[in-house]
C-alpha cells in the first residue's frame, strides 16, 4: 500500500517487513486511513475469516460487551418472573431504580459530551483544511445530503411495508390503550400539541436548532440546539489567529479526554443498569401475549422495514456510495491535478465493505440497544467508526451530528405508525397526504432529541400533519411495546450513522 505525502512522493506502509514488527513511521492521519481490512485476522488462503469467527472475536475482546448481553438476559428472565407474581407499582419501580440511576448519570454526559465533541471535531477539520472553511463547508453539505437521502429511503420503505402488510385491517387499539395505561406516559397530551401540521414541524425544529438562549438549551436538553451553538463557536474559534486561541483550543481538547474517562467510568456500570431497566420494563407491562395478539402485526411490521432498511438498504447504498464509478461522477472535480492526482488516488487503499463495517459496528449496536440512546452511544460510534479508518477529525464532527439529526429507525417507524393508525380506523390516505408523511416523518426524526422513547412524542406531529389528531390518543396503545421497539430502531440510527461517516470519509480520501 502506498501512502502519498503531501510531497507527492510516497512510501510503503504495508511491506512484509513492516507487518512483521519492522516501525514505519507514518502520520496518525495516514494510519486512520488504512481500512479495517488490514487490520482482519486472515484465514487460510489468505481468506479472511467468517463474519461470525469475528463477531466471537469481537465478543472475546469486548468483555463488556459480553457482560451487557448477560446483563439483558438476565434482566428478561427476573422482569418475567416479577410480572408472574402480579408486582405492585412501587415493586416495579424500585427494580427499575438502578437502571434508572444509571440513565441518569449517562443522559448527565451527553450534554458535555456532544457539546465538547463537536467544538473538537470543527477545529479538527479545520486544521486539515489548512485552515480555511471551504473544505469544511463541502464535508458538511455532502453529511447532510447523506443523511436526507437515507432518511427519506428509511420512510418510503416503512410506507411499502405498511401497505403490502395492512397491519391495520381489523384491528382495534382499545385492547393497547388499557394496557398503554400502565406504563410510564411519556407523551403529551394532543391539546398540548401545536396545530399547524407540516409546517409547524418545520417551525419547531427551526426553533429548537437556533435557541434564543444557549444556557436554556443546556438546561433542557436541547441537542439541535446544542450542536448549532457548538458549531457556532468552533467555528469562531478557528475562524480567529491561532495564537490568540491556542489556550482555548488546548482547554477544549483537554475537555474531550476528560469527558472521554468520565464516560468510560460510566458505562462500566452497564451489565447493572441495563438488566434493571429490562426487568423493570418487562414487569410493569402487560400480559405480553395478550399485547401480541392486538399489536402483532404492527410488530411485525416494524421490525420487517428496520431489518429491510439495515440489511439491504443502507448496505446497498454504501456499496454504491464507495464505488469507483460514484466518486468519478460525483466528486471528479475535486481532482484539479489531472491524470497526477487520478494516479495519486489509485494509491489510496479501498474502503471497507458493508461487512466490515457491520462487523466492526458491532459494540456500538449492541450498546445503542442496550441504554436505547444514539447519544450516549456516542463514544463507542465514534470508537468503531476509528476502527475502520475514519480520521478523528471527521468522526467527532459527523457521528454527533449524525445522533441528533440522522435518525433513519425513527423516521421509519414514524411513518409506519401513522399509516398503521388510520388503518385502524379505516382512513385511507391520498397520494399527496402519503407524501405530507413522508416529509413531516423526516422533519419530525431530525426534530426528535436522540433520547428513549423520542419518536413518540415527535409521531404527534405527523399525525396532525396527516389530518389524523383527532386519533392521537392511539399513540399510548404503542407505549406498552416500545421499549423493545424503540431499541431496535436506536441500532438502525446508529447503523446509518456509522455507514454514512464511514463512505464520507472514502469521498474525503478520493
Amino acid at each position: 500500500v502506498e501512502l502519498a505525502e503531501p510531497g507527492g512522493s510516497g512510501r510503503t506502509a504495508g511491506g512484509s517487513g513492516a507487518v512483521d514488527g519492522e516501525e514505519v513511521e507514518v502520520e496518525d492521519d495516514d494510519v486512520r486511513l488504512l481500512p479495517a481490512a488490514l487490520e482482519m485476522p486472515l484465514g487460510a488462503g489468505g481468506q479472511s475469516s467468517s463474519f461470525w469467527s469475528n463477531l466471537r472475536a469481537s465478543l472475546r475482546e469486548e468483555p463488556l460487551l459480553m457482560q451487557t448481553l448477560v446483563g439483558v438476559i438476565v434482566g428478561v428472565c427476573i422482569g418475567s418472573i416479577a410480572r408472574a407474581c402480579g408486582p405492585s407499582p412501587t415493586t416495579v419501580e424500585l427494580v427499575a431504580f438502578p437502571g434508572e440511576l444509571f440513565m441518569r448519570v449517562l443522559r448527565g454526559l451527553v450534554t458535555p459530551l456532544v457539546s465538547v465533541s463537536m467544538v473538537c471535531g470543527v477545529l479538527s477539520l479545520f486544521d486539515k483544511t489548512n485552515g480555511t472553511n471551504g473544505g469544511a463547508k463541502q464535508v458538511a453539505f455532502r453529511l447532510m445530503l447523506a443523511y436526507l437521502v437515507t432518511t427519506l429511503v428509511a420512510c418510503a420503505i416503512g410506507l411499502l411495508v405498511v401497505h403490502a402488510v395492512r397491519p391495520g385491517d381489523g384491528v382495534s387499539l382499545q385492547m393497547g390503550r388499557d394496557c398503554g395505561a400502565k406504563v410510564e406516559r411519556t407523551v403529551p397530551s394532543p391539546a398540548t400539541q401545536r396545530s399547524g401540521g407540516a409546517l409547524a414541524s418545520v417551525l419547531t425544529t427551526a426553533r429548537a436548532a437556533v435557541p434564543s438562549n444557549v444556557f436554556n438549551a443546556l438546561n433542557e436538553g436541547n441537542v439541535l440546539g446544542i450542536i448549532t451553538a457548538s458549531l457556532f463557536f468552533g467555528t469562531a474559534i478557528a475562524s480567529v489567529d491561532g495564537n490568540s486561541t491556542k489556550d482555548v483550543v488546548t482547554l477544549f481538547h483537554a475537555l474531550d479526554k476528560i469527558i472521554q474517562l468520565c464516560v468510560k467510568w460510566a458505562t462500566q456500570l452497564m451489565p447493572i443498569g441495563v438488566s434493571s431497566i429490562v426487568a423493570g420494563r418487562i414487569s410493569g407491562t402487560c400480559d405480553p401475549t395478550q399485547m401480541l395478539s392486538a399489536l402483532g402485526k404492527y410488530v411485525f411490521c416494524i421490525l420487517l422495514g428496520l431489518g429491510a432498511h439495515a440489511a439491504v438498504a443502507l448496505p446497498g447504498m454504501y456499496v454504491v456510495a464507495t464505488s469507483t464509478r460514484f466518486s468519478r461522477v460525483f466528486f471528479s472535480t475535486r481532482n484539479r491535478g489531472g491524470a497526477r492526482n487520478a494516479g495519486n488516488a489509485s494509491q489510496h487503499p479501498p474502503p471497507p465493505s458493508f461487512l466490515q463495517v457491520i462487523k466492526a459496528g458491532v459494540p456500538s449496536f449492541a450498546t445503542a440497544f442496550a441504554v436505547d440512546s444514539s447519544s450516549v452511544a456516542l463514544p463507542k460510534t465514534i470508537a468503531c467508526a476509528m476502527s475502520l479508518g475514519v480520521p478523528e477529525s471527521l468522526a467527532k464532527f459527523s457521528l454527533p451530528l449524525g445522533a441528533t439529526v440522522n435518525m433513519n429507525g425513527t423516521a421509519l417507524y414514524e411513518a409506519l405508525s401513522v399509516l398503521f393508525i388510520a388503518q385502524c380506523h379505516g382512513v385511507e390516505l391520498s397520494f399527496g397526504e402519503t407524501v405530507v408523511v413522508t416529509l413531516t416523518s423526516t422533519i419530525a426524526a431530525v426534530g426528535a432529541a436522540a433520547i428513549p422513547s423520542a419518536g413518540l412524542v415527535t409521531m404527534l406531529l405527523v399525525l396532525q400533519a396527516a389530518g389524523l389528531a383527532e386519533f392521537s390518543d392511539d399513540v399510548g396503545a404503542l407505549l406498552a411495546l416500545d421499549w423493545f421497539l424503540d431499541r431496535c430502531r436506536t441500532v438502525v440510527n446508529v447503523q446509518g450513522d456509522l455507514m454514512v461517516v464511514t463512505a464520507l470519509a472514502a469521498w474525503e480520501a478520493g
